[in-house]
C-alpha cells in the first residue's frame, strides 16, 4: 500500500511535468523553463498555438484551474486507493535520514525533488498563461506548496499514513529551492537536482519503490564561463542519497552517499536542437549513465 501510495504521487507530479514543458520552452530556446522565464517576456495563448475555451480564459483562472483540478484529482485518487477518510486527523513521525527512519530518508529526497520540479512545471506553465517570470516564479511555487500541503492534509485521514511534519519541510525546502533557481538563474545553470532509477531489486512497476532510485545534486561545468575547453564543458559532478532494502525484503537495509561524475546529456541535446528532451535530463538522470563511489553510513 506504502509502495503503491509514493509510486501514483510520483507519477502524478511526472505527468504534470512533461505536460507542462511544450508551454515553457519554445522550439528555438537553448534555455527552457528556468533561464526561459527570466527573459521577463510572457508567453500568450496566441503564441503557443492555444484556442477554443481554455485560450479565452483569463490567465488568473487558469492557475486557479490547474492548482484546483490538481488537488481535486489527488483527492479523489486518494479516495480511491489510499485510504482517505479511514481514520481521524493524526500524525506520523517519520523520521529524516536515521537508520530506523521510513525508508532510511530516501522518501524525503523524494518530496524535496518532487516540490522542486513540481514548481518548476507550474513556473513553466503560469509563464505560458501570460505571467512575467517573477510573478508565475512566486505563483507556481505557492501552487505546488498548495497542492502538497493538501497531499498531506489527506495523509493526516489515513490510517496507514498520517500528517508528517518532515514530509512538509523537505516539500517546502523543495519548493524554495526552485524559487532560488528561478531568481538567480546563474546559479540554476550550474546546478541540478535529479533522480535516477536503475534496476538492483524486481518491483512491480518503475516507481514502486525506493530500492531502485539515486537521488543527487549535479554540478554542471557547463554553467561556469571561466571555464573555456569545450570537453570539460561536457562533464558534471555529483553528490547524493540513496537508501536499499526499507521496502524490499530480498536485500539488507542500508543508507550511503556517494560521489560521481557523468556526462552533461542535457548540453549535448540542446546543441542537437532538442530542447525539451535536453530539459527533461536536467531532472531525470539517464540510468547507469553515472560512474559512482559510495560510502555507507550503516
Amino acid at each position: 500500500m506504502i509502495t503503491e501510495y509514493f509510486s501514483v504521487k510520483t507519477i502524478t507530479f511526472l505527468c504534470i511535468f512533461v505536460l507542462s514543458m511544450p508551454l515553457s520552452a519554445s522550439a528555438g530556446q537553448e534555455n527552457p523553463i528556468g533561464t526561459a522565464a527570466t527573459a521577463g517576456q510572457p508567453v500568450q495563448g496566441a503564441e503557443t498555438g492555444e484556442n477554443g475555451w481554455w485560450a479565452g480564459l483569463p490567465k488568473e483562472k487558469k492557475m486557479l484551474y490547474t492548482t484546483s483540478v490538481s488537488a481535486a484529482a489527488i483527492a479523489i485518487w486518494g479516495l480511491a486507493t489510499w485510504d482517505y477518510g479511514s481514520s481521524g486527523l493524526h500524525g506520523s513521525d517519520e523520521g529524516f535520514f536515521e537508520a530506523d527512519a521510513k525508508y532510511g530518508g530516501a522518501d524525503k529526497c523524494g518530496h524535496f525533488f518532487a516540490s522542486y520540479a513540481f514548481s518548476d512545471a507550474l513556473t513553466g506553465l503560469y509563464h505560458g498563461f501570460g505571467y512575467d517570470s517573477r510573478v508565475a516564479s512566486r505563483y507556481g511555487v505557492l501552487s505546488a506548496w498548495l497542492v502538497q500541503a493538501f497531499m498531506e492534509l489527506g495523509d493526516a485521514t489515513s490510517e496507514s499514513q498520517g500528517f508528517s511534519n518532515e514530509d512538509m519541510l523537505m516539500n517546502t525546502l523543495g519548493c524554495l529551492t526552485s524559487l532560488a533557481m528561478q531568481k538567480y538563474p546563474d546559479l540554476d545553470r550550474k546546478i541540478d537536482f535529479r533522480v535516477e532509477y536503475v534496476f538492483n531489486v524486481a518491483v512491480g512497476g518503475i516507481f514502486d519503490d525506493y530500492t531502485n532510485q539515486y537521488y543527487s545534486m549535479v554540478l554542471k561545468l557547463d554553467g561556469f564561463d571561466a571555464i573555456k575547453n569545450n570537453f570539460l564543458k561536457y562533464l558534471e559532478f555529483s553528490v547524493g542519497y540513496y537508501s536499499r532494502g526499507y521496502d524490499n525484503d530480498s536485500v539488507a537495509k542500508k543508507r550511503s552517499i556517494y560521489a560521481g561524475v557523468s556526462l552533461n546529456l542535457s548540453r549535448l541535446l540542446f546543441r542537437k536542437g532538442y530542447q525539451k528532451t535536453g530539459k527533461l535530463f536536467e531532472y531525470f538522470q539517464l540510468p547507469y549513465t553515472v560512474i559512482k563511489a559510495s560510502r555507507d553510513l550503516d
